[in-house]
């Protein structure tokens, strides 16, 4: 499709150029196109389908004749046409007229090949001379530069048929005020003679013009099938249709049979020309002496048709015909290539993205998730345009999730419900729960005009059901033209089968979700348990700005248990509900009221001062000092409330929730049924801001990554293995601070966990962009130690996933090292981890073994890799008897396990020494490395380069990082 003015062919242009490049070289060429002021390169200039108009050809002849300083610069133009090759088709068709008689007289039609804005007639012609009128179109201005070139092409026919340049006369041109240009040609008869005087020219043109078409036949067709998909053949096919036949404009049509789509592309055609030409095309009505229309068919099949479409008042020629449809095979050819890879990569997109669509609903965790991944899918499984999930909610199927909309379109539809009263097409789906294909001219009115506001024209409409429940509905939508008869039944089996995923995925789901909720909430009462009210007070008090209070209420039921005595528990359940409902409507829907167990209830408020804290805790006891109505009886029940209020963003929720029970019985003792406000709450909750930053240090970029290289010195010479990740913190105001500073408060605070799973992310990347050994070594691997907070942390295993994937880490290039701690309570929860982590292919250390907060059953409990033995006895060796005899007794209890043993650290002067006494192999460690640098760059001898083992620099290395490591 084009909107540009095609007035003066590429086949113009092209000699030109090469005229000009023959005479000035290439920076005349460059220079002509730089004064002539067009929007087109040189290189653009040259192709013969590029047209321009009127006004940029005299820019370009004026140029050229300025550059070259010849007048007679347009004359010899036009006259080198044949030898130029000005167009190798045209060449050919002119020869096989036969004469130069034949010639003129077919060149009115061989005009419109050059030129859109004149005419030319034949006023006469004789066996030597033609009489020809030439005249320009309404509303251009004559240049007589363009009179000159026309005079070289006439004078060049009969160079076609081995004959000298004809005599052009131009006794009235249009330039000087004549309404026309008048050309009077005469050349020589054939004789004998003439043909030995230019023996370069005759057969030899036709030789050379058919040599350069078959050229350009060739090179169009390796052009075609080098097109990276079949639209993009498509557009080189009207792009190169040129080569073929030289025309204004060209249309293709591929496809469109059975009511199937077609796709259409065009050059030199307006988008309403396009449009309509298109439609006759498909119609088998196109007819006219101006357009030429050929099949693009091979011996497998017929792809489409390919039109040659030229002015309203010129038509084509009947030679063009036999080379369009030899074009027309090239191209054929070339799709019967593409098509075929593009059916297979097609079918492999789909295999892949079944896979992926497995694999997506498997890993989403709530139902939004699984709508979000299904709308995704479907236009790459289904080939459709766009798509969406619908959901039961209330009794009506509301969109929850769609693809292949514009996003403003997207986010309109989002939340939109179908249509209150059921339709014939729900009907059916709910009755038969089978894929139901829907088309906008047959459907019932409301899904009609639902198709119409997303712009469908067809539909496919799928259940999602699970056993007896319909969960809700997917749809695949296509656009204009497809109808609902076009669609075969591979697309309605496809749908279903991703509708019955789907209906898992979601039903897994909810499942999922109802257990998260049962294991938040209480199962009584309904309100938040006491890990989602701690989660939750944890949350708000990070989120708080400086200044703002957060208040904790802390609810005692006062001598309840003489209603479980004196009623049983049954009406004591009945009370605790009630109770229950009146605290919520207390409360604004943003506070959070939990239940912490049995008669204990808490609340949180964010945002509030202390006044109206105390206000708020005076309402629940005038709430609950109203009498209750239970098992038919009025029971009644009073409470003690205790209030703890906290300002700012480092406060600490446990400490908050202490000193709100604290209040609590002191309002208890003060008599029950009254408020209590801890006194020195602020006082007692003050703690170090640095807690505050450490919570914002992940998403505030402030952490680092070091690298401590891990090198074998086992033999003479030492080579790098791998790294040991060491985490930093970039403080703002206390600059760069070590583990130690920091890493016990992110224990305390219980933000150890995510600073490990940022630095498993962290490592992973660094490791994908250091250098792959190339002497067959293995790759180098990265160790990172985590705490035993994040051993039991349910994202660990997903974190450790997503990084490999994301960054392309083979699992065996990834080691976690535990350190042994008394922390290490969840002994089973923190072996499955493990296993699930050994199984993806994880290699896993024990650290700091030997420390004493474990013994040797930990190596039976944990499934672990291998073993670091820790610096306090490492660092006496060999000279410390009872440290040698410890390590030796380790060393023996796996000496038949014929595994490779390291030692990290500090290197002893004489590398093997603490190895030696040990009777072990051993690795030693180098200094720390800065954060990206891989552990064996040039500053530490290249990636696995081997070099002597020596000493590493005083004070270099951690000590928590000298260990003798043994396999597990």
């Amino acid at each position: 499709m084009s909107h540009e003015r095609r007035e003066t062919s590429g086949a113009t242009t092209l000699l030109l150029l090469a005229h000009v490049k023959e005479r000035g070289g290439s920076a005349a060429v460059e220079e002509v196109v730089r004064r002539a002021e067009v929007p087109q390169t040189a290189a653009e200039l040259r192709d013969p389908s590029c047209w321009i108009d009127y006004d940029a050809r005299i820019r370009l002849f004026t140029a050229a004749t300025e550059v070259l300083a010849d007048p007679t610069t347009m004359q010899q133009v036009g006259a080198a046409a044949v030898t130029q090759g000005a167009h190798n088709s045209l060449l050919l068709v002119m020869r096989r007229l036969g004469s130069p008689r034949a010639a003129f007289r077919a060149v009115t039609r061989a005009v419109p090949r050059f030129t859109t804005t004149s005419t030319m007639q034949v006023l006469r012609t004789t066996r030597t001379s033609a009489e020809l009128d030439y005249r320009l179109h309404e509303g251009y201005e004559p240049s007589r530069l363009d009179c000159d070139f026309a005079q070289g092409l006439l004078s060049s026919v009969p160079t076609i048929f081995g004959l000298p340049p004809a005599q052009v006369e131009h006794p009235q041109c249009q330039a000087d005020g004549f309404p026309s240009c008048r050309y009077s040609i005469t050349w020589a008869p054939h004789r004998q003679g003439l043909r030995r005087r230019f023996p370069a020219l005759g057969r030899d043109v036709e030789l050379r013009a058919l040599e350069g078409q078959m050229k350009e036949l060739q090179l169009a067709a390796s052009d075609l099938v080098g097109s990276a998909d079949v639209g993009e053949a498509l557009d080189r096919i009207v792009s190169r249709a040129a080569a073929a036949v030289l025309a204004p404009a060209y249309l293709l049509v591929v496809g469109g049979e059975d009511g199937r789509p077609a796709r259409v592309r065009s050059r030199g055609l307006s988008a309403r020309r396009e449009a309509d030409l298109a439609r006759l095309l498909l119609a088998g009505e196109v007819d006219g002496p101006s357009i030429t229309v050929v099949d693009v068919a091979s011996q497998r099949r017929r792809h489409g048709r390919l039109a040659v479409v030229h002015g309203p008042d010129h038509a084509a020629m009947p030679e063009e015909r036999a080379l369009l449809e030899a074009y027309g095979r090239h191209a054929a050819a070339a799709l019967d290539l593409l098509t075929a890879l593009e059916t297979t990569r097609t079918e492999s997109d789909r295999a892949s993205a079944l896979l992926r669509l497995a694999q997506d609903l498997a890993a989403a965790e709530d139902e939004q998730a699984v709508a979000d991944v299904l709308a995704a899918a479907i236009p790459v499984v289904m080939g459709c345009r766009s798509s969406s999930v619908m959901l039961w909610h209330e009794g009506r199927l509301r969109v929850v999730a769609a693809s292949g909309q514009s996003p403003e379109r997207r986010a309109s539809l989002i939340g939109t419900y179908m249509p209150g009263d059921p339709t014939p097409e729900l009907r059916q789906l709910l009755t038969r729960r089978d894929a139901l294909l829907v088309d906008v001219e047959t459907s019932s009115a409301p899904v009609a005009e639902m198709l119409r506001s997303v712009q469908a024209t067809a539909v496919i409409i799928a259940p999602l059901v699970a056993g007896e429940t319909s969960l809700g509905m997917v749809t695949a939508s296509w656009g204009s033209p497809t109808r609902a008869a076009d669609l075969d039944a591979d697309l309605t089996q496809r749908v279903t089968a991703v509708s019955a995923q789907g209906a898992t995925a979601l039903s897994k789901a909810r499942l999922l979700a109802t257990v998260r909720h049962q294991s938040l909430h209480d199962a009584l009462t309904v309100l938040p348990n006491r890990v989602l009210f701690a989660r939750t007070l944890h949350e708000v008090l990070r989120a708080a700005p400086p200044g703002q209070g957060t208040a904790v209420l802390f609810c005692d039921l006062d001598r309840f248990k003489t209603v479980n005595d004196e009623h049983g528990h049954a009406a004591g359940d009945e009370l605790l509900r009630q109770v229950a409902g009146r605290l919520r409507g207390v409360f604004r829907p943003d506070d959070l009221v939990g239940r912490l167990s049995g008669d204990e209830f808490a609340v949180v408020l964010a945002d509030v001062d202390e006044a109206t804290a105390v206000a708020l805790a005076g309402r629940v006891v005038e709430a609950l000092d109203q009498p209750f109505r239970v098992e038919g009886r009025e029971q009644r029940v009073t409470v003690s409330v205790g209030v703890a209020l906290h300002e700012g963003t480092d406060g600490r929720g446990d400490r908050l929730l202490a000193a709100a029970d604290a209040a609590m019985y002191e309002a208890k003792q003060r008599g029950r049924n009254q408020v209590a406000v801890a006194g020195a709450v602020r006082d007692r909750l003050v703690v170090p801001s640095l807690e505050a930053e450490l919570g914002q240090a992940v998403e505030r970029g402030q952490l680092r990554m070091y690298f401590q290289p891990v090198v074998d010195v086992a033999g003479e010479d030492t080579v790098v293995v791998g790294a040991e990740a060491l985490l930093r913190w970039a403080h703002p105001r206390l600059g760069l601070l070590a583990p130690g500073a920091f890493l016990p408060l992110a224990e305390e605070s219980g933000l150890v966990a995510d600073l490990d799973l940022w630095a498993v992310d962290a490592a992973c990347a660094a490791l994908a962009g250091w250098p792959v050994p190339t002497d067959g070594r293995p790759p180098l691997n990265v160790a990172v130690n985590l705490g035993s907070g994040t051993l039991v942390d349910d994202r660990l295993i997903g974190t450790v996933r997503a990084a490999l994937t994301r960054h392309d880490i083979a699992p065996e290039r990834l080691h976690l090292e535990i350190v042994e701690s008394r922390t290490l309570a969840d002994v089973p929860r923190i072996a499955e981890h493990l296993a699930e982590l050994r199984r993806m292919g994880l290699r896993i250390a024990l650290d700091d073994f030997g420390t004493g907060f474990s013994t040797l059953a930990w190596l039976q409990a944990l499934p672990v890799d291998q073993i670091k033995i820790d610096r306090s006895f490492v660092r006496r060796l060999p000279d410390d008897g009872a440290s040698l005899a410890v390590v030796r007794g380790r060393v023996r209890a796996r000496g038949r396990a014929g595994r490779r043993r390291r030692r990290r650290g500090r290197r002893a002067r004489r590398p093997a020494g603490p190895a030696a006494a040990c009777r072990v192999p051993s690795r030693a460690g180098l200094p720390p490395r800065s954060p990206g640098a891989a552990p064996g760059d040039a500053r530490h001898g290249g990636p696995g380069r081997r070099r002597r083992a020596g000493p590493a620099p005083a004070g270099a290395l951690e000590g928590r990082h000298r260990h003798l490591t043994l396999p597990a």
